[in-house]
């Protein structure tokens, strides 16, 4: 098997760039935005884009893994002792899937599909997630050990309610405090 090819340096800058644009027409449009407009602002062609990103999930797929890397790193240094530290922390996960509009659905529609790029994003927010839920469970925080994938389609759905409704913190918050109590003994929510 042959080693795989080394990129030119202005291949390497196209697809800086093309992932740097991308990144901004997420955040200003969410993941269905336009690959025109990602193209057009990296100034390149659409050609350029589609053989860095052949699809739109390509493209996203590489553009979250800073943000998939910051999520592991959170759930690594979340504190589990307290109810309050859980349900802070499932905030957090809700507040990065907002980064980017439409986020919460297209990672939700990737779970079932092991073709997707995205389905390895997924993944690691849901191991992450476990590792926070199973230290709380060794705190006494959470009632029993946690199907981890089942939290992470909550809390989706709550990131998506959110986003949809224009909820401010305190509501979301709120929502969280509703899945968490039922995942954690009375004597925890003090």
């Amino acid at each position: 098997m042959n080693p795989p090819r080394r990129m030119r340096a202005d291949a390497l800058k196209n697809r800086a760039r093309i992932l740097e644009a991308a990144r901004v027409e997420v955040e200003l449009g969410g993941t269905e935005c336009s690959l025109d407009n990602v193209a057009k602002r990296a100034g390149v062609g659409p050609g350029t884009l589609y053989r860095h990103f052949p699809t739109r999930e390509d493209l996203i797929s590489e553009l979250l893994l800073t943000w998939v890397s910051d999520v592991e790193a959170d759930a690594d240094a979340t504190a589990t002792d307290r109810w309050d530290d859980v349900l802070d922390w499932l905030m957090r996960l809700v507040e990065r899937a907002r980064l980017y509009r439409g986020l919460a659905s297209t990672m939700a529609a990737t779970e079932s599909d092991e073709d997707s790029p995205l389905r390895a994003a997924h993944a690691a927010v849901v191991e992450a997630n476990g590792r926070v839920f199973d230290r709380a469970f060794h705190a006494g925080v959470v009632v029993a050990p946690v199907d981890s994938g089942e939290v992470i389609r909550l809390v989706t759905g709550v990131a998506m309610s959110a986003e949809q409704a224009k909820l401010d913190p305190a509501q979301v918050r709120s929502m969280l405090s509703i899945v968490l109590h039922g995942l954690t003994p009375p004597h925890a929510h003090s």
